[in-house]
């Protein structure tokens, strides 16, 4: 009995429309492959590839708006397999830094194309039920996310994530309190993969607990938050955050910073940002523990830029660390862009940064900017 090939389901995004159809109808000529979409950007794809899931993701790399290395970079796992089809040969060191499968030149030949997909499809059957299960705990993280922050009036507000092993230890939030305030939540739990996967779906729910039904101020809520991280993991882990209430109406936030690196807020006009540095020690690491409450007011025009320490401690081929100053270079230089651009342009420059060294620690950015 002839064995079928397993489907193969595909998504081509390609600023070229003879280039996507040329290449949609080659696909269709090779047995177990369907085309589930197309897109002309980088950015008009990254909801089909959350509506779709494809298995493979066919990329150009020149794009207007954001190049196919950056939306390769920004996927979410678990993460279809990403073959780059591009005209120029110099990019192939890029492309594979973004862990691409493939990098094929056009215009693409059949039989390079068909090779292409027969090693994908074997990596596909390879896929063992461990990896499946991370596949699930994966989605189900990324489903907690809120993706797109809601809209805050008066505040452009958007933040990104890029775990490093698919269940990652950085967790992300954004919502509304009854008193018209808004909740906004970045943070990061010690170690990567499952475990720490874990602990952060945990305290994002406890957040949300405390926040919206205890009606806990920050303050009262890391305290809350520190005595439930350790008792429920002995000690053994420790998680960082920022927490905060935002007044649009005031344009106040009122933040507490549990040993988290000191989030920026980049105000009009002022020679440096304010590092609105750890106002109490990481949670989970003692019993009890005090908290001082950040006061920070957002005018027209200001910004204000939480991450975690995985963008500053991202380290290039060379073991230079990202750093600070070039979030503060890069806010600078783009200060009139929107919050999702921004956030975008950093995951992008942390990407490059590292090179060949990508899966080295979750990498989480949160903008929010003043109107």
């Amino acid at each position: 009995m002839t064995r079928q090939p397993s489907m193969i389901r595909v998504l081509i995004v390609d600023d070229e429309p003879p280039a996507r159809t040329r290449l949609r109808r080659q696909l269709e000529t090779v047995p177990g492959v369907t085309v589930v979409g197309e897109a002309d950007s980088a950015v008009g794809a990254r909801d089909l590839v959350t509506l779709e899931r494809p298995d493979v993701l066919f990329l150009d790399i020149e794009m207007p708006e954001m190049r196919g290395t950056a939306l390769a970079a920004s996927l979410p796992e678990p993460r279809p397999f990403v073959v780059f089809a591009t005209a120029y040969e110099h990019y192939a060191l890029e492309a594979f830094g973004c862990d691409a499968t493939d990098y094929l030149l056009k215009p693409v030949s059949r039989t390079r194309l068909v090779a292409t997909l027969d090693r994908i499809r074997d990596k596909m059957a390879r896929r063992g039920e461990a990896e499946r299960d991370l596949a699930a705990a994966t989605a189900l993280q990324a489903d907690m996310w809120p993706g797109a922050l809601p809209a805050v009036p008066g505040f452009d507000c958007a933040a990104a994530s890029l775990p490093a092993r698919g269940v990652g230890g950085d967790f992300y939030d954004a919502f509304a309190l009854e008193d018209g305030t808004w909740g906004l939540l970045l943070g990061d739990v010690s170690g990567k993969g499952m475990a720490a996967g874990l602990v952060a779906t945990a305290v994002q729910a406890r957040v949300h607990t405390a926040a919206r039904h205890a009606r806990l101020a920050p303050a009262a809520l890391a305290e809350t938050l520190n005595a439930d991280v350790f008792a429920s993991t002995q000690g053994q882990r420790y998680a960082t955050l920022v927490y905060g209430t935002l007044d649009p109406v005031l344009r106040r936030m009122r933040l507490v910073n549990a040993g988290h690196p000191a989030a920026l807020l980049f105000a009009p006009g002022a020679a440096a940002p304010a590092a609105l540095a750890s106002s109490g020690p990481a949670l989970g690491l003692m019993e009890t523990a005090h908290f001082e409450t950040l006061d920070a007011t957002l005018p027209s025009g200001s910004a204000f830029v939480a991450f975690s320490d995985g963008v500053v401690e991202a380290l290039d081929p060379d073991d230079v660390e990202f750093g600070a100053e070039r979030i503060v270079a890069l806010v600078r230089s783009r200060r009139d862009a929107p919050a999702a651009d921004l956030c975008a342009a950093l995951l992008e420059a942390v990407r490059r940064h590292r090179g060949s060294r990508q899966h080295q620690d979750d990498v989480t950015i949160m903008v929010v900017k003043a109107a």
